[in-house]
């Protein structure tokens, strides 16, 4: 992965991380309020949020080496699927499950993705790097706290994932964009090579 992909990693890293704790911040009265969850079911689902978590982790480390890109925008994509799902779905409990476990299981990766990401764009200069995707990550977390807040103040909580998932949405957008520069300059190299012409 080339240096100038360091930009859009952290463009992505830091949308997925406001949209992912815009809604997160507010997960228990989400669960409470709009699925109707008791409060010992909100318990038994955020413990299983958390083994979504690990198994994202998991699963995604296998692959990263692999498809560094590919687990990336799977991630990012991943996430805003759970929460677009539960902005949509969330008042049926069965749904919510589903969907909560979808974010839990992104929400991990969503933040490994990125440093990895990172490890490979600025290959001599890791630790500038690796500073700067933690920093941007955790300026997405307060942003995305900061902007559920404000949400609540003014709707309902299902807008906050609402909110989150349009934002991790952009991220994917983010990504989808590069990949597809990234094609077209491919494309474009290995036809001037068919074809004889001289690439700068």
């Amino acid at each position: 992965m080339p240096d100038a992909f360091v930009g859009t990693v952290l463009a992505a890293g830091t949308l997925s991380a406001t949209g992912a704790f815009a809604g997160y911040t507010y997960i228990v009265r989400f669960l409470g309020g709009v699925s109707g969850f008791s409060a010992g079911a909100v318990t038994v689902l955020l413990v299983a949020f958390g083994g979504a978590c690990l198994a994202g982790v998991s699963i995604t480390g296998a692959l990263l080496d692999r498809w560094p890109r590919a687990a990336l925008t799977a991630a990012v994509a991943t996430q805003a699927a759970g929460m677009l799902g539960l902005y949509a779905t969330g008042t049926h409990p069965v749904a919510a499950v589903v969907f909560l476990g979808l974010m839990g299981g992104a929400l991990g990766p969503v933040f490994m993705t990125p440093q990895n990401a990172m490890l490979h764009c600025a290959p001599g200069r890791t630790d500038i790097a690796l500073a700067a995707n933690s920093g941007a990550h955790n300026a997405g977390i307060a942003a995305g706290a900061m902007l559920g807040a404000l949400i609540l103040s003014l709707a309902d909580v299902r807008d906050t994932f609402l909110a989150g998932g349009l934002l991790t949405a952009g991220a994917c957008a983010v990504l989808s964009y590069a990949g597809l520069r990234r094609i077209s300059r491919m494309t474009y190299r290995a036809l001037a090579e068919m074809t004889g012409l001289v690439v700068r």
